[in-house]
Order: structure tokens, then sequence, then C-alpha cells
């Protein structure tokens, strides 16, 4: 490929270039470089990849794309006004746009994403069809499970991706988490999504995002280009808003709920338990069926409805849509009971956002006839400012609480404690506080008497924890059952 056909849609002047030269790669990282690659110079959090160029030349680039004037006069360079974006064209371009001739689903929102595209997934692949899933637990595609660097990876990853499920593994259907920062930093600018999904939108990456007008705004982008339908939780305000903004707008959008008797697709309990939810779905007041969802509480239903109602839309049956989510037994890290010889209720919980751990702790509460033990903490170089609000969620919820670390990264795991217990003070609950994360749950396993519920909460399906620059083994469903087996 020429360079001035990858550059299509970039926005770079290619009638200004002195030379055509032959594309055979494209990279953004000089250390990953190869002889024949177009290098795209992207700005960077903690670098930027204009002083790099030189060395991506060095190593083989046979042309540069750059955002602001640089001094390389061995190749060709061209300029484009955002070469963020500019990847993301010149990687579909490079791959041939794979998700032109792909079903794909994207789902956005603070919560619930992962859940969502389980359940989609399950559905399509009831139906006759493989499935791809990417988003924060994994990579999935092709029989082969990798394990995912970011929630949404960089726009290059995801073209390459989409190029493998389509052309190495005849997959043509995919589902996505979609994070608001791969939005904001256009990583999925030349993915055409068919059907999107939102679940809610409540506090959280205000580290980077400037202020939550910054967020919703940011997630709002995977609507403007979604191409057939998409779904919105009106549950909701900042859902009611997206719904009512996409109509006025003339674009496509069908509406979800579990308490809005308004919403096109609503649900209604009809029997709940520690084991699960049964749930009557209605698409225009008219009873679509029965679903059978394998974790308690309304989220869980919540998440299973959007899940059915883009289904639905794609002209999925609704004997796949039910058989598909009843086949769901959970998901790792959400809501998960970790079984154990002595029988203790242990549930661990990816929730590290105040609305999401509310949710957590209030299903536990609707089967637990005595206490709830909740053990919890806050991540590191993340925003604090969710810290006091999670301190006072969690006490005003729960019976005892162990206020622990997280992934507390380069933040000393003391000075965040120190930002969560302003809020769990506003409470009654007795907490004690215990940085070291197996001691704490030591602790609250310790504290258990029957009747009792214990919520592990923060890290879910994560098998590690970042201390410092250091990414260590840990995972609280081990430790647990190694706790409770072996020490009380």
């Amino acid at each position: 490929m020429r360079l001035s056909q990858i550059l299509h849609g970039t926005g770079a002047d290619v009638s200004a270039l002195d030379d055509d030269p032959e594309i055979t790669g494209v990279s953004y990282d000089s250390r990953k470089t190869r002889k024949g690659d177009l290098f795209v110079c992207i700005k960077g959090f903690a670098s930027d990849g204009h002083k790099f160029a030189g060395n991506a030349v060095r190593s083989g680039a046979a042309a540069v794309l750059a955002q602001d004037r640089i001094d390389l006069r061995d190749v060709p360079v061209a300029y484009a006004p955002d070469t963020r974006h500019a990847l993301a064209a010149v990687s579909a371009n490079y791959f041939g746009h794979p998700t032109d001739d792909m079903l794909v689903f994207g789902v956005t929102g603070t919560n619930g994403k992962t859940t969502i595209s389980y359940l989609v997934r399950a559905i399509i692949e009831t139906s006759g069809r493989d499935c791809g899933v990417l988003g924060t637990i994994a990579y999935v595609y092709g029989g082969t499970s990798h394990q995912s660097v970011n929630t949404t990876p960089e726009s290059y990853e995801l073209q390459r991706m989409f190029h493998e499920m389509k052309n190495e593994y005849a997959t043509d259907v995919c589902v996505m988490e979609v994070s608001s920062h791969s939005l904001a930093l256009s990583r999925t600018d030349e993915i055409k999504f068919d059907y999107s999904i939102f679940t809610n939108l409540t506090e959280d990456h205000l580290d980077f995002h400037k202020d939550f007008e910054d967020y919703y705004q940011a997630k709002k982008k995977l609507f403007l280009q979604t191409g057939k339908m998409n779904i919105i939780n009106i549950d909701d305000i900042y859902g009611q808003r997206l719904y009512r903004e996409l109509i006025e707008a003339g674009l496509p959008a069908v509406s979800y709920a579990v308490s809005d008797d308004s919403a096109f697709y609503r649900a209604e309990i009809i029997d709940e338990s520690a084991m699960g939810t049964h749930a009557e779905i209605f698409r225009d007041n008219e009873k679509l069926g029965t679903l059978k969802i394998n974790t308690p509480g309304r989220f869980s239903v919540a998440n299973a409805l959007g899940a059915a109602a883009a289904a639905v839309e794609a002209g999925i049956c609704w004997e796949a849509v039910s058989s598909g989510i009843e086949q769901v037994r959970g998901v790792a890290g959400r809501f998960e009971k970790v079984d154990n010889s002595k029988g203790i209720p242990v549930i661990v919980d990816y929730a590290h956002t105040p609305d999401a751990l509310e949710k957590v702790i209030k299903t536990a509460r609707e089967f637990t006839p005595e206490r709830v033990i909740t053990v919890f903490g806050c991540g590191g170089d993340r925003d604090s400012a969710k810290r006091p609000i999670m301190g006072e969620i969690a006490g005003k919820n729960s019976d005892f609480c162990v206020i622990t670390s997280d992934n507390p990264r380069t933040e000393d795991p003391d000075m965040i404690i120190e930002d969560i217990l302003p809020g769990i003070d506003k409470t009654d609950c007795p907490h004690v506080v215990e940085p070291d994360r197996r001691k704490a749950i030591k602790k609250a396993l310790s504290e258990y008497k029957p009747g009792d519920t214990v919520i592990i909460a923060g890290k879910g399906h994560e098998d590690y924890q970042i201390i410092g620059t250091v990414k260590q083994h840990f995972d609280d469903r081990e430790t647990a059952l190694q706790i409770i087996e072996q020490e009380i």
C-alpha cells in the first residue's frame, strides 16, 4: 500500500509529499518499528512520539505522520491535524476496514459493560454464530483468550484484532466494551458500530475527564457513530438525556428500563432470590417472554434487559436470547460467589465506583438475614473525589466494613485510606482499617457469623495488585478461599 493510499481519511495533504513509498506496516512505538512502517507520532501522557520519530526512521520507518512540525529529511513526513484520529484511519486503511463487513455491538457506561458484553456474546453464539468479545477481562476470539491491557485497546490493535477475527477465524460478529478514554482518544473512530448500548453514567474517571460533562460527551460519541440502533437505559438520568438528544437529532434509538414503564423495552421482576432472578420482558408493551438470570439484583435484570434488547433489535429470535442468557452462570468478578466447604457466603465484585458499590451491597442485603460485611478500598492515581463518597456508601449500607488497599499504584495506600475515612465517618457503621489486603480479607472472614454475607469489592476478576510500579499476583477469590479452607 502506497503512503498516499494509507493516508486517506487522515486529513493529511498528500499533494505536499515529495515521495510516495510503499508502506508495509504501521507503528506508533519507535521501539517496535520495523522496516517499511509508517510511524505515527502520538502525543501520550508520559511521552511524545514526535521526540522518537528519528529513532523510528533509524529502525527502518519508510515515512512519518506527525501533528507538530519535526525536522526529518531522510523519509517523507506527512502532517495531520490530529494524529490520534489519523492512527485510527491509517490502521483501518492498512487492515482493509474489517468492521465494514462485520456485525459490531458496542457497550458503554460506567458500570455493567462487561456483563452485558458476555450476555450478548452468549446470545449470538446460541443463535449459531461465532462472536468475539473485547473488554476488561480479556480479548476473546478464534478459540483463544488474551489478557486485556486496556478495556479498549489502541486503534491499531483494535483494527488488527478485527482483521484477525474476520480473515483468520471467519468470525464476523464482535461485542466490545467501549471506554470513555478510548472515545476521547479517538481509538474507536474508524469502527463501524451497528448496535450500541448505554448502561449508566456515575462518578468515575474524573482524573482523566475535566468534569462530568466532558465524561458524558465522551460517552455520547459512540452513539453518534452507530448505524442501526442505539439501546439506551432510561432508568439512568444521563440515559434519559442521551435518549432525548438522539431522538431530537433524528438518530436511531430505543429505550430500556426496569423501573420506567414508558421504556420501549422493559422488565418486570416476577421472582428473585440469592440464586438469581426471573423477569418478564416486554417490547412496546407486548410480552416477548421470560428471562432466567443467574445472578440476583435489579442491576442484573437491567444488564440482561439491555443485552436482550440489543439482540432483538439485531433480529435474533427470542429463543436464542432467553437460552443464551440462561446459559451464562455468571461473569468473572461480577457478583461472583466463592464456593467453599464451610458454606460462608462470599461475594467478589469488581465494584470500584460509588454506584456499583451501592448496588452490590444492596443486592446482598436482599438475601442476607444478618450482617453485610464489606471489604473495599480505592485505586491510586485515579479519581480521588469518589473516595469519601464510596466510604459513605459502604458505611450506610453495610453492618461492618474493612477499609483496605486496592491498587495503590504510586500513591501511599495510607493516604488513599485517609481520603475514604471522612465518608464512612459520616455513618454509624463500625469499621477497621487494614492496608494489607490479604489481612483485610482475613479480618472480614474472621468476623463472619451464620447469616452474614461477606463482600470483597474493587478488584473482581483481577489476579494482581499494583503497588508502586510493580504488578504482583493477588486474586481476591483465591485469597478468600485459601483463608476459609486453611486459616479460620
